[in-house]
This record gives structure tokens, C-alpha cells and sequence, in this order.
């Protein structure tokens, strides 16, 4: 299930894009099986951009345990 992203929230950023990371696949299948969504399929390179900002945000994100 994605998390959505909630202004209210600062670190729900960088959930979201943890969760999108670990469901890249199932959203890059989700996305193409549509025609009307596949300009919103990203590259390989935009992929990469998530991971990056995803790991800068890390950063600034901590869980207590």
C-alpha cells in the first residue's frame, strides 16, 4: 500500500518515497498497464533521483525504537 504525502507532516516525504521504493516494480507494472498513465512512468534516472532524495532525507528522519 503507497503512503501518500501529508503536509502536516514533515518526515511523510520521506515515507512516501521509502514506500515507493520498495514497491518500484509493482508500480512501474501498475503504471504501464494503463496507456492514459504511462507518461507518468519514471525513468531509470528519475528512479534514481527518488533514491537520492530519499537518502538526504534520512538525514533529517528518525524512528525511536
Amino acid at each position: 500500500m503507497p503512503i501518500r504525502d501529508v503536509r502536516t507532516r514533515w518526515n511523510s516525504t520521506h515515507a512516501m518515497m521509502g514506500r515507493a521504493l520498495t514497491l518500484k516494480n509493482a508500480i512501474d507494472v501498475w503504471v504501464f498497464q494503463y496507456e492514459d498513465l504511462r507518461p507518468l512512468l519514471l525513468s531509470k534516472s528519475e528512479w534514481e533521483m527518488v533514491n537520492s532524495l530519499h537518502c538526504l532525507l534520512e538525514v533529517c528522519t528518525f524512528q525511536l525504537y
